[in-house]
C-alpha cells in the first residue's frame, strides 16, 4: 500500500517539508498573540482533553497531526476511551505542538463565538498552506489521525512504502 500524505517534491527535497512545518507554527504563534489579547482564561486543569466529558470529537487536518508525529513520540493509547493520549497528570505534553482543535478550545462558553469565528480563520490560513505547499488535505478526527500517523509515521513523512 502506498501512504500518500505528503505528495509531490518532500522526498526529494526535505527542506521543503521543514518549510511547511515552520509556517504552520509560525501560523500557531500568530494565533497565541490573538488568544492571549483576548484572554479566554485557561486553568490548564486538562478536562478539556477528556473529549468524552465534552461530548467533543477535536478534528485535525493531516499536517497538524503530522508536525506532532515528527516532534513527539505518539503513546498507545485506546481510540474508544476518546482521551487525549498526550494528556499526562492532567496536563498537556505537546503544549507547543497542539493542534488548532486545542488552541481554540476553551472551558469557558461566554466565547464561544468569537473563538469559532477564529477557529474558522485559522482553519483557512492552514488549508492555505496545504494548497501552497501542495499537500494532500486530511481534515479529521485527531484521535483517528493519531493512530494512523502511529502506523505509518514514515511513510507518511516520505512517501515511502508502507
Amino acid at each position: 500500500m502506498v501512504v500518500k500524505i505528503f505528495k509531490g517534491s518532500f522526498m526529494e527535497n526535505p527542506s521543503k517539508l521543514e518549510n511547511l512545518y515552520a509556517e504552520l507554527e509560525k501560523l500557531y504563534q500568530l494565533l497565541e498573540k490573538e488568544l492571549t489579547g483576548l484572554n479566554p482564561g485557561c486553568d490548564r486543569c486538562g478536562t478539556c482533553c477528556d473529549f468524552r466529558a465534552f461530548d467533543h470529537v477535536l478534528y485535525a487536518s493531516s499536517i497538524e497531526v503530522g508536525l506532532i508525529a515528527r516532534k513527539a513520540e505518539i503513546p498507545d493509547f485506546n481510540v474508544a476511551d476518546n482521551i487525549c493520549p498526550f494528556l499526562k497528570d492532567n496536563q498537556c505534553s505537546i503544549r507547543d505542538l497542539r493542534t488548532l482543535g486545542c488552541r481554540i478550545f476553551y472551558c469557558n462558553p461566554s466565547y464561544k463565538q468569537i473563538l469559532g469565528e477564529m477557529y474558522e480563520k485559522y482553519y483557512h490560513m492552514i488549508k492555505d498552506l496545504v494548497i501552497r505547499y501542495n499537500v494532500q488535505w486530511k481534515y479529521r478526527p485527531f484521535l483517528n489521525h493519531l493512530v494512523y500517523f502511529k502506523q505509518y509515521h514514515e511513510s507518511l513523512l516520505f512517501n515511502k512504502q508502507a
